[in-house]
């Protein structure tokens, strides 16, 4: 003869089983720490994104001040690390040289013209730096440590 409590101990292992409730939170806890890796992933690429075009904008800076004051090694850096409010180094310093265009590429040179012809024209270097640095250590996505910029303009 069957128990009634062995029937009734089996009903209850399969309410149980087939009971949801607190699944979710489960199931979530189970995510959570998949979905803030993500978070602080976008977070991540979004500053070397911001922090990128901040970089390029304070050499164009100095370039746009060579353009209108001319060459000043002192005032082409100033323009560069004011250009912001990140810690931006001009990083070679600012370069003066004279060169040509040949082949659509900027060539130094010494000679009174050029080999297409026209005189050669002063043109100003200028490049920006920062440090990076990102939430989390993504070695394996490897991020840059320092961003780095470069811009040039004829000044003559």
């Amino acid at each position: 003869m069957r128990s009634i409590t062995a029937v009734g101990g089996q009903r209850h292992v399969e309410r149980w089983i087939a009971d949801r409730a607190g699944s979710a939170s489960v199931e979530f806890a189970l995510l959570l720490p998949l979905l803030s890796t993500l978070v602080v992933g976008m977070i991540d690429y979004t500053q070397l994104a911001y922090q990128s075009m901040e970089v390029g904008a304070a050499a164009h800076a100095g370039a746009d001040y060579a353009l209108h004051s001319g060459f000043s090694s002192s005032g082409i850096a100033g323009a560069v690390t004011a250009a912001t409010g990140l810690a931006i180094s001009a990083s070679p310093a600012p370069l003066l040289s004279t060169a040509c265009v040949t082949g659509g590429a900027i060539v130094t040179t010494v000679a009174s013209t050029c080999p297409s012809g026209g005189a050669p024209g002063s043109y100003v270097s200028v490049a920006a730096r920062a440090s990076f640095t990102p939430f989390l250590a993504w070695a394996s996505f490897g991020m840059p440590s320092t961003l780095s910029a470069q811009a040039m303009v004829r000044i003559s």
